[in-house]
């Protein structure tokens, strides 16, 4: 019996080195298994703002370190051109225009954009084990509105006014976060131009006084606000409560086995752009380089206290932008001096808002110590809406029936690699109209005329008619011209009739 025994004991011990050997990872303690996730999402950041990226005027030290230490992608794109959309893409791996936010972002009053039940990278992730939270700005809406989505009004973009009483500010804000699997938040509830100015924690507005109830806000930039004495924040201390609460965050990971994704979705460097003192001047390129340049200071305090922490080594860290920067048009004196010849999107045509490259292509820099390259680059075409795939394959597990619908697996990009379907179709939308464009390899086709973004739609046409003797949509080569100046849809019918094809096939597509 004792021989048996020994035998029996053996095969198992040969046995669990032979799964250590084809998974090393669970052979270690559950730590070193699963890694940290850090996805820093920047609000209207453009192409051209960092120094990586070929900013002169704009300094971007601690961004820029993600690169030399990791991978720099040159051609990485958002859904929309848009806040809340690419919000919405990035965390359900779904395109937004799916949804009844065909265009424009969610305004002060709206519900809740993600569905009921809807999988979501942080919900997929708690699941397998993780501590989830999310720092920063929300801009997917809280509580539920019966019929909302069928009676907006015909208002502007972001000005849509709630039908009945919408989110209460002053009580429980649900569902919100917490309710997307995410175990903690600590939230501006939309952008930093619009009220309520205070912070979202959880279920509850933070810091709210009962002698000083939030009242009637202006769903608007620079929008009036009513009440909330006590819970109001001022844009000039942004920067230092968003680091704050990143550091307090990562100090509570640290101090448990579980690994974690933390979402930092700073509010910088949209408009006001009003940057901390001790930030004024520091850029070349007005208060916009101001605000980067904050930016910058405060992602650098967040790796810093990664790496004081000892997590530095297994955690992936995403660095990147919801949709494109402002549009500078140089030949307008004004804008130009704004920026003092800084242009955010650099040689890319148009900016946030537009379903041009300059309102979807986006800075992406990678980190992951023994696993991406130093100092690697890659042209691959990647989504913001491919996160909850990758994320699946990082961790191992195949997504949940009906999960993540528009999301492909793009580690192999990550780890400096070719992607198996380089011409995935993929499709991208305007923030400021809702037109739709598809890109597939080289080939980009664009419904309409125009940038098709916030110019068109209130100057009156937001769906221009083609001026006679121009062609009905555009297409273009961005191997050759990234620019997209050249409009071949005239010169290449077959590639116009294929991407239609497919364009229509995906709107088709039941998700």
């Amino acid at each position: 019996m004792p021989n048996l025994i020994r035998f029996i004991m053996k095969k198992i011990a040969l046995t669990i080195s032979a799964i250590a050997l084809i998974f090393p990872a669970y052979s270690k303690g559950k730590a070193q298994e699963l890694p940290n996730i850090l996805f820093i999402m920047a609000d209207d950041l453009g192409y051209a703002d960092l120094g990586s990226y070929g900013a002169e005027k704009i300094k971007t030290p601690n961004i820029d370190k993600l690169a030399e230490q990791g991978v720099l992608f040159t051609d990485a794109h958002t859904e929309c051109s848009t806040c809340t959309p690419t919000r919405y893409g990035l965390l359900t791996g779904r395109y937004s225009w799916r949804t009844w936010l065909k265009y424009s972002a969610l305004s002060t009053s709206a519900p809740m954009l993600v569905e009921e039940g809807r999988t979501t990278v942080a919900s997929m992730l708690k699941s397998a084990g993780y501590a989830t939270s999310i720092v920063g700005k929300w801009h997917l809406g809280f509580g539920r509105e019966e019929g909302f989505e069928d009676d907006r009004g015909d208002a502007p973009p972001n000005y849509w006014e709630t039908r009945g009483s919408g989110p209460n500010w002053n009580g429980e804000l649900k569902p919100g976060p917490l309710e997307c699997g995410f175990d903690y938040s600590y939230v501006i509830p939309v952008a930093n131009s619009f009220p309520p100015y205070v912070f979202v924690e959880n279920h509850h507005v933070a810091g709210l006084r009962q002698d000083s109830p939030i009242g009637k806000m202006e769903s608007k930039n620079h929008g009036k606000m009513e009440g909330g004495e006590g819970a109001r924040w001022k844009d000039e201390e942004l920067v230092d409560m968003f680091t704050d609460k990143m550091i307090a965050q990562l100090e509570d990971f640290a101090g448990d086995d579980k690994p974690f994704i933390l979402f930092y979705t700073p509010s910088h460097p949209h408009i006001p752009h009003l940057p901390n003192e001790r930030f004024k001047g520091t850029s070349q390129a007005g208060a916009l380089g101001d605000v980067i340049q904050e930016l910058d200071w405060s992602v650098g305090e967040v790796l810093k206290t990664l790496n004081r922490l000892g997590l530095g080594e297994n955690t992936l860290v995403i660095f990147t932008s919801d949709n494109g920067g402002y549009t500078v048009n140089q030949s307008d004196l004004e804008e130009s001096l704004r920026f003092n010849g800084h242009v955010p999107n650099g040689p890319l045509r148009g900016g946030k808002g537009d379903l041009t490259e300059g309102g979807q292509r986006v800075p992406f820099l990678a980190r992951w110590p023994g696993k991406i390259k130093p100092g690697t680059r890659s042209a691959e075409t990647i989504s913001l809406t491919d996160m909850m795939a990758t994320f699946a394959a990082i961790i191992g597990q195949e997504l949940p029936e009906g999960a993540g619908p528009d999301s492909a697996n793009v580690l192999p990009a990550l780890l400096g690699q070719k992607l198996p379907d380089p011409e995935r179709p993929m499709i991208m939308h305007s923030g400021g109209t809702g037109a739709l464009s598809i890109r597939v390899g080289k080939w980009k086709l664009l419904e309409g005329q125009g940038n098709r973004g916030y110019a068109e739609f209130f100057g009156g046409s937001p769906w221009p008619e083609p001026k006679p003797g121009d062609p009905p949509m555009q297409l273009y080569n961005l191997e050759e011209d990234l620019g997209e100046r050249n409009n071949l849809y005239n010169q290449h019918p077959e590639i116009v009739e294929m991407l239609k094809r497919k364009l229509e096939e995906i709107i088709s597509a039941e998700h």
